[in-house]
């Protein structure tokens, strides 16, 4: 409804309409500006502003109702209330939610274990996996391509065990282990990786006290310890039905308790410097047994000649030993008289022929 049809409607209702007080003559400082009803929503006509006027103003306060009222129609997310923004943090929270626990992708060496409101339901294998949400579907993944180590003890601290003659002995050790079954490895025992080590601790100790201080220190039976201690362990996961092989395990160092170390320094030094005294004697023993030997085949030799030409044989013994005697002896003194003829000197070094020699 417009302004300038409110005097009419007035006058269809039997309304006396307000004179006009230019047309009676009267001032317009005593005029009385025109009473709204109730029923009006406009403003009154202003009998002071000329329809031209009256119209401009009409139509910029239309203009500006209009954009008031598409202003509030489309609103900026970063211009709504605490509700609006409310309801967008609550449908990012949600959406979270359903993406981080439904959508799962593993790699090739993965796999995820199901659980339906703690039961397991079934495997996931490697790429894109779907489920339902977290509580009612929980997927929990592991690695069952890749072989895993377990180091005992987990800590730089001492671990003392009992040999079969009664010493003790720091063994460390590390356990080379994978998963098998990956349903057995994740239901059967609450944590795995612990009760495993408890496993490999004990069957280490067992181990151990089948052997002596010297045996396990000087590595003589590191190898039948670790087979032994492998079996062992794998027995009892396969009656525990655990879901993981035992690859191996390795003794890494088996050292005496650390308040002995001194002491058992002074004794592998004791031992080293034995061992070479042996080593020497047995190099001396066998240095004169080779010695010996060749005499001996020697003499055989000798002896064997001396059966077919007893007269050649005893000159030739005779003029070598004369020869072994004389080389490095060029006087001989004997007893005057005697009518002994001493033999010509060897030939010197630079091969100059000495000067003959005489004597008695």
């Amino acid at each position: 409804m417009s302004e300038s049809d409110g005097p009419k409607r007035r006058r269809k209702k039997g309304e006396d309409p307000q004179p006009d007080p230019v047309s009676q003559g009267e001032s317009p400082s005593h005029s009385a500006p025109p009473e709204k009803t109730s029923t009006e929503k406009t403003p009154a006509h202003n009998p002071w502003h000329s329809p031209a006027e009256e119209s401009a103003q009409r139509r910029s306060a239309r203009m500006d109702d209009i954009l008031r009222q598409r202003s509030a129609r489309v609103r900026s997310p970063f211009r709504m209330g605490g509700s609006g923004m409310l309801g967008l943090a609550a449908l990012g929270v949600v959406s979270a939610w359903l993406l981080s626990t439904s959508l799962h992708v593993l790699a090739p060496n993965e796999r995820g274990v199901v659980a339906t409101l703690g039961r397991y339901t079934g495997t996931l294998g490697a790429g894109l996996n779907l489920t339902l949400p977290w509580p009612i579907q929980q997927v929990t993944v592991h690695e069952t391509g890749r072989e895993q180590v377990l180091m005992l003890p987990d800590k730089e601290a001492e671990t003392l065990m009992l040999t079969r003659d009664g010493e003790l002995i720091d063994v460390r050790s590390l356990v080379r282990w994978r998963i098998s079954d990956l349903a057995a490895y994740s239901f059967a025992q609450g944590d795995a990786e612990a009760a495993l080590r408890r496993l490999a601790e004990s069957a280490i100790r067992a181990g151990v006290a089948e052997f002596t201080f010297d045996e396990l220190r000087s590595g003589k039976n590191q190898a039948e310890l670790q087979q032994r201690v492998t079996g062992r362990l794998q027995r009892v996961l396969d009656a525990w039905k655990a879901g993981m092989t035992v690859n191996a395990i390795e003794v890494t160092s088996t050292n005496p308790p650390a308040r002995l170390a001194e002491t058992f320094k002074k004794i592998d030094k004791a031992n080293e410097d034995a061992r070479k005294n042996h080593e020497a004697a047995v190099a001396y023993a066998a240095r004169i047994r080779y010695a010996a030997e060749t005499e001996a085949n020697s003499f055989d030799k000798a002896y064997q000649l001396y059966k077919i030409a007893p007269a050649v044989t005893r000159e030739r013994i005779y003029y070598e030993t004369i020869e072994r005697v004389l080389r490095n002896n060029q006087v001989v003194i004997g007893n005057a008289g005697t009518g002994v003829t001493l033999p010509p000197p060897p030939p010197s070094p630079s091969g100059e022929k000495p000067a003959p020699q005489g004597g008695q």
